[in-house]
């Protein structure tokens, strides 16, 4: 099987992008719906999710052991003025953001008051990681597909 690469993409785009883009509008649909419209919410609970479960803190965690398990160490750091440099939303409109999920139980602060994404936040936007799981698939097998059917003796 080739390396999933640049090159490689590249060369089978228009049997990837279909599918990318499909599955990604109906990702985002879903998740539009999930966040009552509001996609700056998302945008702001994903960014601090990205601290509390960033790569290398999590590669052994299970799909159950991420739905059901309460978070206890210390997140990467990450406040209202770093969420609103990196996602480029107003310091105001973050505020807003953070008091709204904070009212949904979907952050809480910790004793240095860096942000944590909760154990509720998410089961109650399971239907939205359902809906990622099924986006990111579509775009694997779409371009494993599309691989297998470069490779010789296909």
């Amino acid at each position: 099987m080739k390396k999933f690469d640049q090159a490689s993409l590249h060369q089978v785009f228009g049997r990837i992008w279909p599918a990318h883009n499909d599955a990604f509008s109906e990702l985002l649909v879903r998740l539009r719906r999930q966040f009552g419209g509001d996609l700056d919410r998302m945008l702001v609970l994903a960014i601090i999710g990205s601290r509390t479960l960033s790569r290398g803190r999590i590669d052994d965690m299970c799909y159950d052991r991420f739905m059901h398990e309460e978070r206890t160490d210390e997140p990467a750091p990450i406040n209202l003025q770093s969420i609103s440099d990196y996602s480029g939303i107003p310091r105001e409109t973050v505020r807003r953001k953070l008091h709204d999920l904070e009212r949904l139980g979907w952050i809480t602060r910790r004793d240095r008051g860096y942000l944590v994404a909760t154990a509720k936040a998410a089961e109650d936007l399971e239907p939205a990681t359902q809906a990622t799981m099924h986006y990111l698939l579509t775009v694997i097998n779409a371009w494993r597909e599309a691989i297998s059917d470069q490779e010789p003796g296909s």
